[in-house]
């Protein structure tokens, strides 16, 4: 028996978890290791405030530039770290052609409709601030573990209900990522991604592993919750977290990460 090789065969097999990197858990390697959590939570709440009131894009821009070649250098998946900017980038060309199409009365070309100069200017600068606000937010990632993060949330006085509603958000999101594969690839076993198919009938075969996995999730809601409550569990339960004493290099990120996003709003807010 003959066997051929086509160009079909070796397409690596498609998997919608690498999409989205799939479930990623930090293992500090950034620059900013060893800072506490607090600081770097509070820092990026800050700069993404601060950006959210800058009014001239390339300050935006150069936010932007700066912490993607930062987090590239250091994280230990640059695969994995562009594959999340993904979705933010898809939604910030979203708004950008939303507002050139809507906001403005300057024609400045017409494809199919009218694009305006104010929407231009007003697009590229949503555009340009959530890029910037999202690569802060991943190299805030990147730096520390998210369990850290939710857990420096109690120095900040957040109530307990929300604090444990993350923490079981983050546990059960690899389970249902998990609970997706097994699915995804019980279907697959069954050729319901050959080749052969078209792609809306890949779709549907997705659709289906979603409204089941929305199926699934909620039997292991209840079935998570019936167990906590058999151990004790009450809402208003909570941990005393010891939180250490700043260190000298935390105060010197502080003073130097508060400069820079004063520095920001002074040139971009003005």
């Amino acid at each position: 028996m003959k066997f051929t090789i086509t160009k079909k065969d070796l397409i690596p097999e498609w998997n919608p978890i690498e999409l989205v990197g799939g479930h990623h858990e930090a293992v500090a390697t950034s620059v900013f290791k060893g800072i506490d959590a607090r600081i770097l939570l509070l820092a990026a709440f800050v700069a993404i405030m601060a950006l959210a009131a800058v009014k001239r894009w390339y300050v935006a821009d150069v936010v932007f530039i700066m912490i993607f070649f930062i987090t590239m250098s250091t994280t230990p998946s640059r695969k994995s770290y562009l594959k999340k900017l993904l979705y933010p980038l898809f939604i910030a060309v979203f708004l950008f052609i939303v507002q050139a199409y809507t906001v403005g009365s300057t024609v400045a070309l017409t494809i199919i409709f009218p694009i305006y100069t104010e929407g231009i200017a007003s697009g590229w600068l949503i555009f340009s601030r959530v890029l910037a606000s999202v690569s802060i937010l991943l190299l805030l990632i990147e730096s520390t573990s998210i369990q850290k993060l939710i857990e420096s949330l109690a120095w900040f006085r957040i109530p307990v209900e929300i604090r444990n509603m993350m923490s079981l958000m983050v546990r059960y999101s690899a389970v249902l990522i998990d609970e997706f594969m097994t699915m995804f690839n019980a279907q697959k076993a069954r050729l319901g991604y050959s080749a052969k198919l078209n792609w809306i009938k890949k779709l549907k075969n997705i659709a289906i592993i979603g409204g089941m996995l929305l199926i699934r999730a909620y039997d292991k809601s209840n079935k998570v919750t019936m167990s906590m409550m058999a151990r004790g569990y009450v809402q208003n339960v909570d941990i005393c977290y010891y939180f250490a004493r700043f260190t000298r290099k935390d105060y010197l990120f502080a003073i130097l990460s508060f400069s820079f996003i004063a520095c920001v709003v002074l040139v971009g807010a003005t």
